[in-house]
């Protein structure tokens, strides 16, 4: 009851966003980032705002990057490990910290873990709702078949969820 099958990843973020995201909300977004993100903020009357990262620490968000993007009107945080298109792995340690932040200023984390499969390098993928309660009830993972399963054009995604989340998204 907390996972909702869709035509796709990408289908699955936008439902969450639309069930999220109030207009006015913001949505912080890591740049570089995955083409789509920004223009599914706008279309659910959210206002994308971006967090920028660079080649010294790997494309990745850090704490104080996140911190200086929140205002009062931020609501979700879209983060993708592994991403696309910087190929990054965040690892627990910062994953952990982003996950404090977030349960502090009471932000939901929309978790984009399609690549989760595709990790080299000796990297791990950690997902950030396997933490404690408060993260898990503030993430909707994001995943799917097209990438770990080499079916693309199958387009099955999903997203999992806290309940009322879920049962959101269901009658979307």
């Amino acid at each position: 009851n907390q996972i909702v099958v869709s035509c796709g990843a990408k289908h699955s973020i936008f439902n969450a966003l639309f069930v999220l995201v109030n207009p006015g909300d913001e949505v912080l977004i890591p740049a570089p980032y995955w083409v789509s993100y920004p223009e599914m903020v706008n279309l659910s009357s959210g206002i994308p705002r971006f967090i920028k990262t660079s080649r010294e620490n790997n494309f990745k968000i850090t704490p104080a990057s996140l911190k200086e993007q929140i205002s009062s009107k931020t609501k979700v945080l879209i983060l993708n490990s592994p991403s696309n298109p910087t190929g990054c792995v965040y690892r627990e340690e910062e994953l952990r910290k982003i996950a404090e932040i977030c349960v502090e200023n009471k932000i939901f984390v929309i978790s984009d873990e399609i690549y989760e499969k595709l990790i080299y390098n000796g990297l791990k993928h950690v997902s950030i709702a396997g933490f404690d309660k408060e993260i898990y009830d503030l993430t909707v993972t994001i995943n799917g078949m097209s990438k770990s399963y080499s079916m693309t054009g199958w387009r099955i995604g999903y997203l999992a969820a806290p309940l009322d989340v879920a049962e959101a998204v269901s009658r979307l």
